[in-house]
């Protein structure tokens, strides 16, 4: 016999208040920019690390790939530090092997066409980075590393408000999330004051899940990103390990004496 019973739907939206207050934000709140304040003062760092498991490390970051090429800096990464080695890291710039990289989100103030595009760039400039894939070693002994392909990395973009008249869920807003593709593709946007949606694409795992765009039930927009967020990363499953036998070339084909020690910065 069960010992008792908890009503889900409160215990959701009371997890969602308690995400809420991680922003510094409450979740219902006038649209007067004076009381918004900048979007920078929604704490969406805090808020995802206080949900996600600890083997995510969440925060602003640069990616970087074997080849030296590097993305654009991006408000908030999800990376693994399992099989992440920290490789740089200059004040608050981060610089992390893009094989380690599960998501990348913008942070504006509002969700319009323009920041959609703005996100989208930064989404594609990690994306284009080229990801190696090293053997691993389980409880099976010793395996291939898995595709790149079949471990994508997710973008999107969050705020505290839409433009849209009719919201993210009108005819204009899931038209123009509908219009980025490939690299540029938006698997997730949250607008505090409207709706949130998870917009999954042909190619994913679909054993676990549907493709097509889904939003957020009223009222619930911040539980359900979270909740998305992470049945995606589920979908993903572990990041790949970097193959430190490509990055340790760039070693062998280094002449440390032709660096002058001042050009040489401690990390």
């Amino acid at each position: 016999m069960a010992a008792g019973h908890i009503d889900l739907k409160k215990a959701f939206l009371d997890r969602q208040k308690l995400l809420s207050a991680e922003l510094e934000l409450p979740l219902q709140f006038t649209s007067h920019p004076t009381t918004i304040g900048d979007a920078s003062e929604a704490n969406w760092g805090r808020m995802l690390r206080s949900f996600l498991p600890g083997r995510y490390e969440v925060g602003p970051a640069f990616a970087l790939d074997a080849k030296g090429n590097q993305s654009q800096q991006v408000d908030l990464a999800i990376y693994d530090r399992q099989y992440s080695p920290l490789w740089f890291q200059s004040g608050s710039s981060r610089f992390v092997p893009v094989e380690s990289i599960y998501a990348v989100f913008e942070v504006k103030q509002n969700i319009n066409v323009q920041n959609l595009r703005y996100a989208a760039d930064k989404i594609a400039s990690v994306r284009s980075l080229s990801r190696t894939s090293a053997k691993i070693v389980d409880i099976y002994g010793t395996q291939a590393g898995p595709d790149p392909l079949t471990r994508p990395i997710l973008g999107g973009l969050l705020a505290l408000r839409s433009d849209w008249i009719d919201g993210l869920q009108g005819h204009s807003a899931k038209n123009h999330i509908d219009s980025f593709s490939g690299a540029e593709w938006i698997d997730f946007g949250l607008a505090l004051d409207d709706s949130a949606f998870d917009h999954i694409p042909r190619d994913a795992n679909t054993q676990l899940l549907t493709p097509g765009i889904e939003f957020a039930a009223p009222g619930t927009q911040l539980i359900f990103f979270v909740m998305r967020l992470f049945r995606r990363l589920q979908a993903i499953g572990s990041a790949m390990a970097v193959d430190l036998e490509i990055y340790e070339r760039v070693l062998k084909e280094t002449d440390a004496d032709a660096y002058d020690e001042n050009d040489i910065e401690a990390q």
